[in-house]
């Protein structure tokens, strides 16, 4: 499920990233800067998905790693200009063939 759900966030295919989510789906993004808010419900979910999504705008998706109803992915985004690198891991919960939570955590590193 969440490969299909990487693979349809890289081509900025918004209806199938959707598709993936449950009904109840939680998302609580990193906290860059400040407190963390969580958004709840699919159509609050896929609006914040929005902006974020296709192959110009995110991050590279690693490998993912999964362990009955956990699912891990790793990330990083390109090195900025001062050489820093965001990197990190979105940890989903999946149930009943969709996902019900994507909370991500990452880092800013110095690449090199």
């Amino acid at each position: 499920m969440v490969e299909r759900f990487n693979d349809a966030w890289e081509r900025g295919d918004l209806a199938t990233v959707s598709a993936c989510l449950a009904e109840d789906v939680s998302y609580c993004p990193n906290a860059w800067d400040g407190p963390a808010a969580t958004v709840r419900g699919r159509a609050a979910v896929t609006a914040a998905f929005a902006d974020q999504l296709g192959p110009d705008e995110g991050p590279l998706l690693g490998p993912v790693w999964a362990d009955g109803d956990r699912v891990v992915c790793e990330w990083a985004w390109a090195p900025a200009g001062d050489g820093t690198v965001l990197r990190g891991l979105d940890v989903y919960r999946v149930r009943d063939g969709r996902i019900v939570a994507k909370d991500v955590y990452g880092k800013i590193t110095r690449s090199g």
